[in-house]
This record gives C-alpha cells, sequence and structure tokens, in this order.
C-alpha cells in the first residue's frame, strides 16, 4: 500500500516530467528527508527508477521518472464496431491490440471482453501479475462513479452496470467514461499537454465529441454531459433544420459530422468519403464546396462558443486527415478565430490532430493508470 506522499512524488513525476530529489522537495513543499525516504520506498517497490545526472550549482543530482512496466493496464473503447481493446504500460504506450465485434446484448458483450482481457492477459507472461486495471471508454453518458452506462443510444443500453460485471469477471478493478472524456484524460496523462490546468478537446468522427479540463480537472456538470457541444443547435430555421439522433433538430452533428457531411453528399450524387469529396471541393465543384464549408463553418462557431465560454488555453481538434488540410479545416479555423472576442493576453491556440485509432482505447487505459498514480479519483 501506498501513502498520501507516495501518490504526491507519482503525480508529480507523471504529469511534470523526471526531476531530482531536491526538485521533487522544493516542488512538493516537502523535507528532503522525507522525499529520500518516499523515493527509496518507490525504488524497492520497482515502481521508479534513476536517470541521468543532473548538473547545477553543488554535486550532480539523480533525475527520477516513474517506470514504464511498473504497471500495466487494458483499455476498451467501445465507440465503434469492431471495438478496441489495448495494452498499455504506465507510459501510455501501446503495446498489443485486440479488435472483437461489437454485441449489443450487455451480458454477451461483457463476456466477450472478458476472454479478449484474459487473451491479452495470456501475451504478457510473468509480468500478467503487474496487471492492475482495466478502462471502458464508449459513446454514452456514464455514472460519476465510473461503473455504470446511464444510457447509450449506439448499443441501445440503459443502466448497465457493465464496471462492476467487468471487475467480477477478471478480478482486475475497472473503470467506465464517456468516450471523449476518456480522450480528454488520455491526453492529460498522457499526451503533449499533460499536466495543463485548462484545455479542451473536440473530435469530428461519424458524431462529435468534446471535454474539457477546467483549473486541472475534469469538466463534469450535473449529469455528465458539460461542455458537450455535438446536440448544441446551430440551424434555427425549422426549414433547415435536420433531425437529430438525440430527438431534436438542427444540432451541430447533424450539419458538421462525418455521418452528416456523406449523408448530404449521398443526396446529390456525390462520393460519401471526406478524402474524395475534399478532392472535388478542391477542384471547384460547387456541390463539395458548399457541403464542406458549411459544416466546417458550424464547427468553427461551435468552436468559438466553447472558447468563449471556459477560456482554454488550447483546444485539440481530432478529424480525418482530408478534413483537416481542406475547406472543412480552412472554414472551421477561419469562423472560429471571427467569432472570439480579443482577449488581453494569450489567445486560445486550436490544433488540429489526426484521428488515431487506438486513441479512444489509450484513453480507457488511462483511466485505469490514474488510479495506479494518483490513489483516488483526482478529476
Amino acid at each position: 500500500m501506498l501513502s498520501a506522499g507516495h501518490y504526491q512524488i507519482l503525480s508529480t513525476l507523471s504529469r511534470e516530467g523526471s526531476k531530482s530529489r531536491t526538485e521533487l522537495a522544493q516542488f512538493l513543499g516537502l523535507s528532503k528527508a522525507t522525499i529520500s525516504g518516499l523515493v527509496r520506498d518507490l525504488l524497492d517497490k520497482d515502481i521508479l527508477s534513476e536517470r541521468e545526472l543532473v548538473f547545477g550549482v553543488g554535486r550532480p543530482s539523480v533525475s527520477l521518472a516513474v517506470r514504464a512496466d511498473a504497471a500495466w493496464f487494458i483499455g476498451i473503447s467501445m465507440q465503434d464496431d469492431p471495438m478496441v481493446l489495448v495494452l498499455t504500460d504506465l507510459h501510455g504506450t501501446v503495446h498489443a491490440r485486440v479488435e472483437l465485434p461489437r454485441p449489443t446484448d450487455p451480458d454477451e458483450c461483457i463476456n466477450a471482453l472478458a476472454r479478449a482481457t484474459e487473451q491479452l492477459r495470456q501475451t504478457m507472461g510473468e509480468a500478467g501479475d503487474k496487471l492492475s486495471g482495466i478502462g471502458i471508454a464508449l459513446p454514452g453518458f456514464v455514472s460519476r462513479d465510473r461503473h455504470t452506462c446511464v444510457a447509450c443510444t449506439a448499443l441501445g443500453w440503459r443502466d448497465v452496470n457493465i464496471g462492476t460485471a467487468m471487475a467480477e469477471k477478471t478480478g482486475l478493478p475497472t473503470w467506465v467514461e464517456n468516450d471523449a472524456k476518456a480522450l480528454i484524460l488520455g491526453e492529460e496523462l498522457f499526451g503533449p499537454l499533460r499536466g495543463s490546468p485548462d484545455f479542451s478537446m473536440v473530435f469530428v468522427s461519424h458524431g462529435i465529441g468534446c471535454a474539457h479540463i477546467v483549473n486541472g480537472k475534469l469538466l463534469w456538470g450535473n449529469s455528465g454531459g458539460a461542455g458537450e457541444i455535438s446536440h448544441a443547435p446551430v440551424t434555427l430555421e425549422n426549414s433547415d433544420a435536420l433531425p437529430c439522433r438525440c430527438g431534436n433538430k438542427g444540432c451541430l452533428e447533424t450539419v458538421a459530422s462525418l455521418l452528416a457531411i456523406s449523408n448530404s453528399a449521398r443526396k446529390i450524387g456525390l462520393p460519401t468519403s471526406a478524402q474524395e469529396l475534399t478532392t472535388l471541393a478542391t477542384s471547384g465543384n460547387p456541390e463539395a464546396l458548399t457541403i464542406l464549408h458549411r459544416a466546417g463553418s458550424a464547427m468553427g462557431i461551435a468552436t468559438a462558443q466553447l472558447i468563449q465560454m471556459l477560456d482554454p488555453s488550447h483546444v485539440v481538434v481530432m478529424l480525418d486527415t482530408a478534413l483537416r488540410n481542406g475547406v472543412y479545416g480552412h472554414a472551421l479555423l477561419h469562423e472560429a478565430e471571427s467569432h472570439i472576442l480579443n482577449r488581453v493576453g494569450a489567445r486560445t491556440m486550436i490544433h488540429f490532430r489526426d484521428f488515431e485509432p487506438d486513441s479512444f482505447a489509450r484513453g480507457a487505459a488511462s483511466l485505469a493508470a490514474r488510479y495506479f498514480i494518483v490513489g483516488q479519483d483526482d478529476v
């Protein structure tokens, strides 16, 4: 068992990078003797490792880092069919992956995931003893305790306690989270923006997802839907508003998602893939231009709205490369920048990032890794 002091050191090294004992003492406000004792414990448990010498005033000091192989985790993405399971280390590096069909029956789905988890465990050999937890990311609402899928339209689930069921079948503690929230928690723990106190992530896929870190904490809200822009209304004229899967009309997802774009293209006989549509638009096809410009503009206005409300330092937008480099991406940036109020000081930076197939599963693994590093729910 680790103490609060041990977790402070693990959390600091995970978020801030390697530090010497002296730097840890200064950063955490603890005595050098206390830090030395805590570090010794973590070295004995093979959780920390000593790295290169740090040269400065006085004697050189040894840099400390969290060992990648100190613990292992399984991350499960249920966003799409097939589902993706990945095995990651404590640095978030993916070492193995499995794909399997996504059953809609809860029992069948849980049994399939438990079997795949055991399959991944078997690949680890003796290191399987260090498998420390499971994280699950799914496209729906999740209970605050991260055990129950409260509602998931894609699966037709309501109040499915998948976390407890998986823990019972695998013997591993299991946490569940909405896919967008898992994605940003993975970024906050493993990604380039780790440790950043205020940033947002948006993904444009079949649907649209969005999540936010505010003052170092995941923005949750009353029922887990805080800051979600996918179902924010962007089309107010009834004649133009399209029905959404949520039951309303004119939502952002009905205009700016990949599904919306492909549906619009299909109706007028154009290719439905983002790449082909972007190529047509680049060559001057007016109908392709209209579809992509309308979609990107809507996404840009929604991005400007979240920046106005939350004032993040960065907004990471994950999307298809063709959309990023074409009309869609240009329209998104133009509309976002045109509608952001000029503030004194630094502006919010909007970053495009390629949509990686294992991003959600890796984010799910970070749910379990977080508990190992912090020892409690810190978000």
